[in-house]
Protein backbone atom coordinates (compact mmCIF):
# COMPACT_ATOMS: atom_id res chain seq x y z
CA UNK A 1 0.00 0.00 0.00
CA UNK A 2 1.84 3.15 -0.95
CA UNK A 3 0.82 5.21 1.99
CA UNK A 4 3.29 8.34 2.71
CA UNK A 5 3.15 10.31 5.91
CA UNK A 6 3.00 14.38 5.58
CA UNK A 7 3.80 16.87 7.79
CA UNK A 8 4.98 19.30 5.40
CA UNK A 9 4.73 20.64 1.78
CA UNK A 10 0.86 19.89 2.25
CA UNK A 11 -0.20 22.94 -0.06
CA UNK A 12 2.63 21.65 -2.72
CA UNK A 13 1.28 18.25 -2.93
CA UNK A 14 -2.57 19.06 -2.87
CA UNK A 15 -1.51 21.37 -6.53
CA UNK A 16 0.67 17.83 -7.57
CA UNK A 17 -2.65 16.08 -6.84
CA UNK A 18 -5.00 18.35 -8.87
CA UNK A 19 -3.10 18.46 -11.56
CA UNK A 20 -3.64 14.52 -12.25
CA UNK A 21 -7.41 14.98 -11.08
CA UNK A 22 -9.63 15.01 -14.10
CA UNK A 23 -13.31 13.82 -13.16
CA UNK A 24 -14.02 15.05 -9.57
CA UNK A 25 -12.46 16.71 -6.26
CA UNK A 26 -14.12 16.10 -3.11
CA UNK A 27 -13.29 18.19 0.07
CA UNK A 28 -14.60 17.81 3.81
CA UNK A 29 -12.83 20.63 5.88
CA UNK A 30 -14.97 22.46 8.46
CA UNK A 31 -12.26 25.67 7.86
CA UNK A 32 -11.81 27.04 4.47
CA UNK A 33 -8.88 29.76 3.92
CA UNK A 34 -8.89 33.12 1.57
CA UNK A 35 -5.31 31.95 -0.29
CA UNK A 36 -6.41 28.45 -0.68
CA UNK A 37 -9.74 29.26 -1.96
CA UNK A 38 -8.42 31.86 -4.28
CA UNK A 39 -5.75 28.93 -5.37
CA UNK A 40 -8.26 26.39 -5.98
CA UNK A 41 -10.99 28.76 -7.89
CA UNK A 42 -8.28 29.77 -10.03
CA UNK A 43 -7.79 25.96 -10.82
CA UNK A 44 -11.41 25.21 -10.74
CA UNK A 45 -11.99 28.13 -13.55
CA UNK A 46 -8.88 26.53 -15.72
CA UNK A 47 -10.94 22.87 -15.38
CA UNK A 48 -14.37 23.26 -15.98
CA UNK A 49 -14.86 19.65 -16.26
CA UNK A 50 -13.78 18.81 -12.87
CA UNK A 51 -16.89 18.25 -10.30
CA UNK A 52 -16.27 20.13 -6.99
CA UNK A 53 -17.89 19.25 -3.79
CA UNK A 54 -17.22 21.09 -0.58
CA UNK A 55 -18.37 20.13 3.20
CA UNK A 56 -17.47 22.51 5.53
CA UNK A 57 -19.11 24.48 8.68
CA UNK A 58 -20.91 27.91 8.36
CA UNK A 59 -20.37 29.98 11.96
CA UNK A 60 -20.36 33.27 11.92
CA UNK A 61 -17.93 32.89 14.76
CA UNK A 62 -15.32 31.19 12.31
CA UNK A 63 -15.74 34.31 10.13
CA UNK A 64 -15.46 36.62 12.37
CA UNK A 65 -12.45 34.95 13.95
CA UNK A 66 -10.67 34.60 10.65
CA UNK A 67 -10.26 30.97 11.04
CA UNK A 68 -12.10 30.52 7.88
CA UNK A 69 -13.22 33.44 4.96
CA UNK A 70 -16.52 34.00 3.83
CA UNK A 71 -14.64 35.39 1.14
CA UNK A 72 -12.95 32.10 0.06
CA UNK A 73 -16.20 30.33 0.25
CA UNK A 74 -17.96 33.17 -2.37
CA UNK A 75 -14.63 32.65 -4.38
CA UNK A 76 -15.08 29.07 -4.85
CA UNK A 77 -19.21 29.70 -5.22
CA UNK A 78 -18.67 31.58 -8.16
CA UNK A 79 -16.09 29.08 -10.03
CA UNK A 80 -19.02 26.57 -9.44
CA UNK A 81 -18.18 24.80 -6.48
CA UNK A 82 -21.19 22.98 -4.89
CA UNK A 83 -20.60 23.99 -1.00
CA UNK A 84 -22.78 21.87 1.59
CA UNK A 85 -23.17 23.14 5.49
CA UNK A 86 -22.39 21.06 8.25
CA UNK A 87 -23.07 21.68 12.13
CA UNK A 88 -20.44 20.46 14.53
CA UNK A 89 -18.47 19.07 11.17
CA UNK A 90 -14.69 18.12 12.26
CA UNK A 91 -13.50 15.40 9.83
CA UNK A 92 -10.93 16.41 6.97
CA UNK A 93 -10.71 15.01 3.81
CA UNK A 94 -9.33 15.32 0.73
CA UNK A 95 -10.24 12.98 -2.51
CA UNK A 96 -8.78 13.53 -5.83
CA UNK A 97 -11.00 11.21 -8.43
CA UNK A 98 -10.11 7.69 -7.06
CA UNK A 99 -6.69 7.71 -7.60
CA UNK A 100 -5.31 9.55 -4.57
CA UNK A 101 -6.93 10.11 -0.90
CA UNK A 102 -5.32 12.70 1.69
CA UNK A 103 -6.69 11.98 5.75
CA UNK A 104 -5.71 14.10 9.07
CA UNK A 105 -5.49 17.47 10.86
CA UNK A 106 -5.28 20.41 8.24
CA UNK A 107 -7.95 21.86 7.57
CA UNK A 108 -8.41 23.55 3.72
CA UNK A 109 -6.58 26.93 5.25
CA UNK A 110 -2.70 28.31 4.83
CA UNK A 111 -2.16 27.58 8.30
CA UNK A 112 -3.53 24.29 7.48
CA UNK A 113 -1.51 23.67 4.58
CA UNK A 114 1.80 25.44 5.21
CA UNK A 115 2.06 27.35 8.61
CA UNK A 116 0.44 25.20 11.08
CA UNK A 117 2.29 21.91 12.67
CA UNK A 118 0.11 19.41 10.59
CA UNK A 119 0.27 15.80 9.95
CA UNK A 120 -1.80 14.20 7.38
CA UNK A 121 -1.74 10.38 5.11
CA UNK A 122 -1.50 10.46 1.49
CA UNK A 123 -3.00 6.94 -0.29
CA UNK A 124 -1.50 7.00 -3.28
CA UNK A 125 -3.48 4.85 -6.41
CA UNK A 126 -4.98 2.81 -3.74
CA UNK A 127 -8.31 2.44 -5.38
CA UNK A 128 -10.55 0.22 -2.61
CA UNK A 129 -8.85 2.90 0.01
CA UNK A 130 -10.69 5.60 -2.43
CA UNK A 131 -13.63 3.62 -2.47
CA UNK A 132 -14.36 3.74 1.23
CA UNK A 133 -13.59 7.28 1.49
CA UNK A 134 -15.82 8.18 -1.76
CA UNK A 135 -18.17 6.13 0.26
CA UNK A 136 -17.69 7.89 3.67
CA UNK A 137 -18.06 11.49 1.66
CA UNK A 138 -21.29 10.96 -0.05
CA UNK A 139 -22.71 9.02 2.72
CA UNK A 140 -22.50 12.14 4.62
CA UNK A 141 -23.35 14.29 1.47
CA UNK A 142 -26.31 12.35 1.05
CA UNK A 143 -27.56 13.16 4.94
CA UNK A 144 -26.82 16.76 4.34
CA UNK A 145 -28.92 16.63 1.43
CA UNK A 146 -31.69 14.75 3.39
CA UNK A 147 -32.30 18.02 5.02
CA UNK A 148 -33.64 20.07 2.16
CA UNK A 149 -32.22 23.36 2.23
CA UNK A 150 -30.69 23.22 4.79
CA UNK A 151 -27.34 22.66 4.11
CA UNK A 152 -26.66 24.29 0.68
CA UNK A 153 -24.31 27.21 0.82
CA UNK A 154 -26.15 30.29 -1.57
CA UNK A 155 -25.08 33.19 -2.54
CA UNK A 156 -27.89 34.70 -0.23
CA UNK A 157 -25.85 32.97 2.78
CA UNK A 158 -22.98 34.39 2.07
CA UNK A 159 -24.11 37.94 1.31
CA UNK A 160 -25.85 38.09 4.36
CA UNK A 161 -22.43 37.20 6.31
CA UNK A 162 -20.61 40.04 4.35
CA UNK A 163 -23.21 42.46 6.33
CA UNK A 164 -22.48 41.18 9.07
CA UNK A 165 -19.19 39.87 9.82
CA UNK A 166 -16.84 43.55 8.99
CA UNK A 167 -18.47 45.13 11.66
CA UNK A 168 -18.42 42.36 14.20
CA UNK A 169 -14.48 42.07 13.54
CA UNK A 170 -14.35 45.35 14.08
CA UNK A 171 -16.11 45.18 17.37
CA UNK A 172 -13.86 42.37 18.47
CA UNK A 173 -11.32 44.07 17.24
CA UNK A 174 -11.34 46.75 19.72
CA UNK A 175 -13.50 45.08 22.69
CA UNK A 176 -16.43 47.23 22.45
CA UNK A 177 -18.98 44.01 22.29
CA UNK A 178 -18.69 40.47 23.86
CA UNK A 179 -19.19 37.80 20.87
CA UNK A 180 -20.49 34.55 20.66
CA UNK A 181 -21.63 31.84 18.66
CA UNK A 182 -24.72 32.52 18.34
CA UNK A 183 -25.61 32.28 14.97
CA UNK A 184 -24.27 29.47 12.63
CA UNK A 185 -25.96 27.72 9.51
CA UNK A 186 -25.80 24.71 7.73
CA UNK A 187 -27.54 20.70 7.99
CA UNK A 188 -27.33 19.84 11.61
CA UNK A 189 -27.42 15.63 12.03
CA UNK A 190 -28.87 13.69 15.05
CA UNK A 191 -26.46 10.94 14.32
CA UNK A 192 -23.95 9.94 11.33
CA UNK A 193 -25.02 6.77 10.54
CA UNK A 194 -21.07 5.32 9.49
CA UNK A 195 -18.09 3.89 10.88
CA UNK A 196 -15.29 5.80 11.51
CA UNK A 197 -13.28 6.05 8.36
CA UNK A 198 -9.39 4.83 9.51
CA UNK A 199 -11.35 2.04 11.65
CA UNK A 200 -12.83 1.23 8.11
CA UNK A 201 -9.96 1.15 6.15
CA UNK A 202 -7.75 -0.58 8.83
CA UNK A 203 -10.34 -3.53 9.43
CA UNK A 204 -9.91 -4.38 5.89
CA UNK A 205 -6.59 -3.51 4.68
CA UNK A 206 -5.20 -6.67 6.01
CA UNK A 207 -6.96 -9.55 4.46
CA UNK A 208 -6.70 -10.18 0.86
CA UNK A 209 -10.24 -11.66 0.28
CA UNK A 210 -12.14 -8.75 1.42
CA UNK A 211 -10.93 -7.35 -2.00
CA UNK A 212 -13.23 -8.63 -4.46
CA UNK A 213 -13.24 -7.86 -8.14
CA UNK A 214 -17.63 -8.18 -7.95
CA UNK A 215 -19.89 -4.94 -7.77
CA UNK A 216 -23.74 -4.39 -7.59
CA UNK A 217 -24.51 -1.69 -10.98
CA UNK A 218 -27.69 0.05 -10.58
CA UNK A 219 -29.69 1.64 -13.86
CA UNK A 220 -32.23 3.80 -12.43
CA UNK A 221 -32.52 5.86 -9.45
CA UNK A 222 -35.49 6.07 -6.27
CA UNK A 223 -36.89 9.12 -8.27
CA UNK A 224 -37.12 7.29 -11.61
CA UNK A 225 -37.81 3.74 -11.38
CA UNK A 226 -37.80 1.76 -13.85
CA UNK A 227 -41.15 0.06 -15.46
CA UNK A 228 -40.91 -3.74 -13.52
CA UNK A 229 -42.66 -5.20 -16.71
CA UNK A 230 -39.58 -4.76 -19.48
CA UNK A 231 -36.98 -7.07 -19.60
CA UNK A 232 -33.54 -6.02 -19.63
CA UNK A 233 -32.62 -5.48 -23.19
CA UNK A 234 -36.10 -3.91 -23.90
CA UNK A 235 -34.93 -1.30 -20.63
CA UNK A 236 -31.57 -0.65 -22.64
CA UNK A 237 -33.66 0.24 -26.02
CA UNK A 238 -36.46 2.51 -24.76
CA UNK A 239 -33.60 4.37 -22.46
CA UNK A 240 -31.31 4.87 -25.73
CA UNK A 241 -28.55 2.36 -24.14
CA UNK A 242 -26.06 0.23 -25.79
CA UNK A 243 -27.09 -3.32 -24.61
CA UNK A 244 -22.95 -3.88 -23.48
CA UNK A 245 -22.21 -0.74 -22.01
CA UNK A 246 -22.98 0.33 -18.54
CA UNK A 247 -22.57 4.31 -17.42
CA UNK A 248 -21.32 5.82 -14.37
CA UNK A 249 -21.54 9.59 -12.67
CA UNK A 250 -18.79 9.31 -11.69
CA UNK A 251 -15.00 7.68 -12.56
CA UNK A 252 -15.58 3.95 -11.56
CA UNK A 253 -12.08 3.44 -11.12
CA UNK A 254 -11.79 0.50 -9.17
CA UNK A 255 -13.53 -1.62 -11.63
CA UNK A 256 -10.96 -3.49 -13.83
CA UNK A 257 -10.66 -5.64 -16.50
CA UNK A 258 -12.35 -9.35 -15.94
CA UNK A 259 -14.53 -7.60 -12.49
CA UNK A 260 -18.24 -9.20 -12.51
CA UNK A 261 -20.90 -6.42 -12.14
CA UNK A 262 -24.61 -7.76 -11.47
CA UNK A 263 -26.87 -6.09 -12.96
CA UNK A 264 -29.25 -4.27 -10.86
CA UNK A 265 -32.44 -2.07 -11.41
CA UNK A 266 -34.14 0.11 -9.53
CA UNK A 267 -37.62 -0.80 -9.69
CA UNK A 268 -40.37 -2.46 -8.32
CA UNK A 269 -41.03 -6.26 -7.53
CA UNK A 270 -43.84 -8.56 -8.33
CA UNK A 271 -45.80 -6.77 -5.86
CA UNK A 272 -45.55 -3.69 -7.24
CA UNK A 273 -43.17 -2.48 -4.23
CA UNK A 274 -40.25 -0.55 -4.85
CA UNK A 275 -36.87 -2.24 -4.81
CA UNK A 276 -33.56 -2.74 -6.90
CA UNK A 277 -34.05 -5.78 -8.61
CA UNK A 278 -31.24 -7.86 -9.77
CA UNK A 279 -31.16 -9.35 -13.13
CA UNK A 280 -27.87 -10.81 -14.56
CA UNK A 281 -24.87 -10.38 -14.49
CA UNK A 282 -21.82 -9.17 -16.54
CA UNK A 283 -17.95 -9.55 -17.30
CA UNK A 284 -16.07 -5.85 -17.83
CA UNK A 285 -13.21 -4.69 -19.54
CA UNK A 286 -12.46 -2.87 -16.86
CA UNK A 287 -12.19 1.16 -16.73
CA UNK A 288 -9.59 3.51 -18.01
CA UNK A 289 -8.95 6.92 -19.13
CA UNK A 290 -10.24 6.96 -22.47
CA UNK A 291 -13.97 5.22 -21.66
CA UNK A 292 -15.15 8.82 -21.47
CA UNK A 293 -18.24 9.92 -23.83
CA UNK A 294 -17.36 13.41 -25.86
CA UNK A 295 -19.03 16.62 -27.03
CA UNK A 296 -20.45 14.67 -29.76
CA UNK A 297 -21.77 11.80 -27.84
CA UNK A 298 -23.43 14.29 -25.43
CA UNK A 299 -24.86 16.10 -28.04
CA UNK A 300 -26.70 13.47 -29.32
CA UNK A 301 -27.48 11.52 -26.46
CA UNK A 302 -27.61 14.75 -23.74
CA UNK A 303 -28.05 12.46 -20.79
CA UNK A 304 -24.65 11.08 -21.04
CA UNK A 305 -23.71 14.36 -19.43
CA UNK A 306 -24.63 13.18 -16.38
CA UNK A 307 -23.14 10.01 -16.76
CA UNK A 308 -19.73 10.86 -18.27
CA UNK A 309 -18.10 7.14 -17.93
CA UNK A 310 -18.34 3.85 -19.16
CA UNK A 311 -17.17 0.47 -19.41
CA UNK A 312 -18.25 -2.42 -21.53
CA UNK A 313 -18.86 -6.05 -20.99
CA UNK A 314 -17.27 -8.54 -22.35
CA UNK A 315 -19.42 -11.53 -21.83
CA UNK A 316 -22.70 -12.13 -19.65
CA UNK A 317 -25.88 -12.89 -19.42
CA UNK A 318 -29.58 -11.06 -18.39
CA UNK A 319 -33.03 -13.14 -17.60
CA UNK A 320 -35.29 -13.25 -20.32
CA UNK A 321 -38.53 -11.88 -18.34
CA UNK A 322 -39.65 -8.84 -16.92
CA UNK A 323 -37.65 -6.99 -14.19
CA UNK A 324 -40.28 -7.95 -11.63
CA UNK A 325 -38.77 -11.62 -11.77
CA UNK A 326 -36.00 -10.87 -10.80
CA UNK A 327 -34.11 -11.07 -7.31
CA UNK A 328 -34.94 -8.70 -5.10
CA UNK A 329 -32.07 -7.00 -3.27
CA UNK A 330 -33.32 -6.70 0.57
CA UNK A 331 -33.57 -10.91 -0.56
CA UNK A 332 -29.96 -10.77 -0.86
CA UNK A 333 -29.09 -8.70 2.31
CA UNK A 334 -31.84 -10.94 4.89
CA UNK A 335 -30.18 -14.10 2.97
CA UNK A 336 -25.51 -12.89 3.70
CA UNK A 337 -26.38 -9.47 6.01
CA UNK A 338 -23.54 -7.97 6.76
CA UNK A 339 -21.55 -10.61 4.64
CA UNK A 340 -23.13 -8.65 1.70
CA UNK A 341 -20.50 -6.08 1.96
CA UNK A 342 -16.35 -6.02 2.87
CA UNK A 343 -16.62 -2.81 4.69
CA UNK A 344 -19.44 -4.25 7.24
CA UNK A 345 -18.09 -7.67 6.94
CA UNK A 346 -16.27 -7.10 10.35
CA UNK A 347 -18.64 -4.81 12.25
CA UNK A 348 -20.01 -6.44 15.01
CA UNK A 349 -23.53 -4.64 14.86
CA UNK A 350 -25.22 -3.81 11.66
CA UNK A 351 -28.75 -2.58 11.61
CA UNK A 352 -31.24 -3.29 8.40
CA UNK A 353 -31.33 0.06 7.63
CA UNK A 354 -27.91 0.50 7.36
CA UNK A 355 -27.64 -2.27 5.13
CA UNK A 356 -30.74 -0.74 2.66
CA UNK A 357 -28.76 2.63 2.49
CA UNK A 358 -25.42 1.00 1.24
CA UNK A 359 -26.69 1.17 -2.43
CA UNK A 360 -28.45 4.58 -1.67
CA UNK A 361 -28.11 6.83 -4.81
CA UNK A 362 -24.59 5.13 -5.51
CA UNK A 363 -23.73 4.55 -9.22
CA UNK A 364 -22.07 0.55 -8.18
CA UNK A 365 -20.69 -1.10 -5.03
CA UNK A 366 -18.34 -3.90 -4.48
CA UNK A 367 -19.94 -7.02 -2.78
CA UNK A 368 -18.41 -10.10 -1.01
CA UNK A 369 -17.71 -13.43 -2.61
CA UNK A 370 -20.24 -14.97 -0.61
CA UNK A 371 -22.65 -12.21 -1.96
CA UNK A 372 -21.76 -13.59 -5.23
CA UNK A 373 -22.44 -17.27 -4.65
CA UNK A 374 -25.50 -16.41 -3.62
CA UNK A 375 -26.43 -14.57 -6.54
CA UNK A 376 -24.78 -16.67 -8.81
CA UNK A 377 -27.42 -19.63 -7.53
CA UNK A 378 -30.51 -17.66 -7.11
CA UNK A 379 -29.78 -16.19 -10.65
CA UNK A 380 -29.13 -20.26 -12.53
CA UNK A 381 -32.30 -20.81 -11.24
CA UNK A 382 -34.04 -17.74 -13.15
CA UNK A 383 -31.74 -18.61 -16.50
CA UNK A 384 -32.74 -21.91 -16.71
CA UNK A 385 -36.96 -20.96 -16.02
CA UNK A 386 -37.08 -17.93 -18.17
CA UNK A 387 -34.53 -18.02 -20.58
CA UNK A 388 -31.64 -15.72 -21.48
CA UNK A 389 -30.08 -12.63 -23.06
CA UNK A 390 -26.68 -13.06 -24.37
CA UNK A 391 -24.60 -9.94 -23.30
CA UNK A 392 -20.43 -9.14 -24.92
Amino acid sequence: MPVNLISKDLLNQFQELLEKTEGELNIISPFIGTQTANMLADWLKDNPSVVCNVITRFYREDFVERVSSIYGLERLLHANANIFALVDLHSKLYLFDTHSTIIGSANFTKGGFVSNHEICVLMDDEHEIAEKAQEYFFDLLEQIEATGNAGKVTQEWIDEEKIHVPQLAANQKHKTVTYSNNKKRGAELKKIVHPDLFESILENSDEADEVTGIWLKFEGTGADRIPSDLNYKHMKGIRKRDLNTTYFPRRPGGIVKEDTLFLTIVSYDEQGRPTPMIVGYAKTDGFNSTNVVDDDDIKDAPWKQRFPHYVEFTDGKVINAPIKTGIRLVDLYNTIGKATFPSLKKRKNVSQRTLQSMHFRRSHIRITQEAHDYLMVELNKLLSTYGEIKLG
